[in-house]
């Protein structure tokens, strides 16, 4: 058995430090979110719910429902942004349970951001389920 110590120097947050052989890292990646008023929804969520249309889930017509769910709230005069959020945390969950979620997740986290910050302090429920850190 080699020694595998990590020995750090300085400060290390932030950072993931890994020692073994075949090891594979997935890392909440940190996001800066746009002011509420910045964004604008509808166009978010469209760009949103064709991101996900992408990825091959096991429950495709539940990520639909969520979505449809989203979608009829913000179309409201005065959305629901905590059942907004709610959907929105369900269709992130059956999103990240895709095969093929990894190699999408870079434009996600870019489609995600937008709504996020629409959401304000309601995106912790979404960032969670998608385990980004906001």
């Amino acid at each position: 058995m080699s020694d595998r110590t990590i020995q750090v120097g300085g400060n290390a947050n932030g950072a993931v430090l890994n020692t073994g052989d075949h090891n594979q890292i997935v890392a909440a990646p940190k996001i800066t979110m746009p002011e509420p008023q910045a964004v604008d929804i509808q166009q978010a969520l469209r760009e949103l719910t064709t991101a996900l249309g992408e990825l091959s889930t096991q429950q495709p017509r539940k990520l639909s429902n969520a979505l449809e769910e989203a979608q009829e709230e913000i179309e409201q005069a005065q959305p629901d942004k905590a059942e907004v959020a709610e959907s929105l945390a369900r269709a992130a969950k059956i999103a990240k349970e895709a095969e093929s979620f990894a190699s999408h997740s870079e434009k996600l986290v870019e489609r995600f951001t937008p709504v996020l910050g629409w959401l304000g302090p309601h995106a912790t429920r979404v960032a969670e389920a998608l385990g980004m850190a906001i």
